[in-house]
């Protein structure tokens, strides 16, 4: 009786140090989680196992974030990577976070990747690690997925009809979300972010960004 009970508590000491136990995120992972433009891609930063010189990050809060100056101003957006990050056979070689305010067109957020090669290369290689990626749609040499919502909508609520459209500021009350490949800063290179655009409010950010201070655009 005494061994059978003997090996039943081991059993059960042996799952619960499996529960407690966290499985690092490979690059590839948390790329996946950062195509979701949501607050996955901090929540991972904090297990992410990423090589030594590559995306420098700190802890904000519950969550992680990549490192720069200051997302409001120009010049200190920007973190240029020692060595790249390869994710799935792209090099990733620096992460740009940008937040901003514009009179009749609303708040504006911007955060993700540059890089290396073109937008149809890049987009080919990384295709199958992003979220929905069937909704990605190839227009104008980028390559977008793209959902609205109306303020006082459930917190968790996008629609994909009734989008403003490139080039058209995001109606008041609306807030539109996208991820974008992009022609880089330089040749040869590609902007991979994601965008929070229009009526932002800080419930939004709380939820989305909680890297940032939900209040920095008030």
């Amino acid at each position: 009786m005494l061994r059978p009970l003997l090996s039943a508590l081991c059993l059960l000491a042996l799952a619960s140090q499996a529960l407690g136990q966290t499985t690092a995120a490979t690059p590839d992972q948390l790329f996946s989680d950062f195509s979701r433009c949501d607050a996955r891609f901090f929540e991972t930063l904090n297990t992410a196992s990423l090589p030594a010189g590559t995306l420098r990050v700190a802890k904000q809060g519950n969550v992680s974030a990549p490192v720069v100056m200051n997302p409001l101003q120009e010049g200190g957006r920007y973190q240029a990577f020692e060595q790249p990050l390869m994710v799935n056979g792209v090099r990733l070689v620096g992460y740009h976070n940008e937040a901003m305010s514009l009179p009749n067109v609303g708040n504006l957020l911007f955060w993700g990747f540059v890089a290396e090669g073109s937008v149809s290369d890049v987009a080919e290689h990384l295709k199958p690690l992003v979220a929905d990626h069937a909704r990605l749609v190839a227009e104008r040499g980028s390559v977008s997925r793209a959902d609205i919502r109306r303020v006082g909508d459930p917190i968790g609520q996008w629609r994909t009809e009734g989008l403003a459209g490139p080039g058209v500021a995001t109606p008041f009350g609306f807030v539109e979300r996208t991820l974008s490949l992009e022609k880089g800063p330089t040749e040869g290179r590609t902007k991979i972010f994601c965008s929070l655009q229009g009526t932002v409010t800080p419930a939004l950010l709380q939820v989305y960004r909680p890297d940032l201070n939900a209040n920095l655009l008030d």
